[in-house]
């Protein structure tokens, strides 16, 4: 791995490549969700109470340059799906939908077939 100021004998004398970290992990949820993830050491952790508030928690950890992973609960995604399609069209962070204490409402497969739409000009049945 090369850092800033290291060259490579393929690399010119003004090419740098920097590493990027993105390691952090955060979760968006219900207060059980939230809690179980804290127990683990996820430090970065919101419950939010209106689409809004999560659709801005959304946008502040997409907007960290140290976030990796953004897991939210199927249920909030749900009311707030087409701005996860739309940050989702970066590769990092991911955001990745996990269901809450209730289960799975399939919510996943709606935002995945929406992105698979996207990227491939059709809709394809999953």
């Amino acid at each position: 791995m090369l850092f800033s100021g290291q060259l490579s004998k393929n690399l010119s004398p003004t090419a740098v490549v920097i590493p990027m970290s993105s390691d952090k992990i955060a979760v968006i949820g219900d207060r059980d969700t939230v809690t179980g993830f804290r127990l683990v050491g996820v430090s970065e952790c919101a419950i939010p109470k209106t689409p809004e508030e999560t659709r801005d928690l959304l946008y502040q950890f997409f907007r960290d340059p140290t976030m990796g992973l953004i897991l939210i609960t199927e249920p909030l995604a749900a009311e707030v799906e087409d701005t996860i399609v739309e940050l989702s069209q970066s590769p990092v962070p991911v955001i990745l939908l996990v269901p809450d204490r209730n289960g799975t409402t399939g919510a996943y497969e709606t935002v995945l077939k929406e992105l698979i739409r996207r990227a491939v000009g059709i809709e394809i049945n999953i």
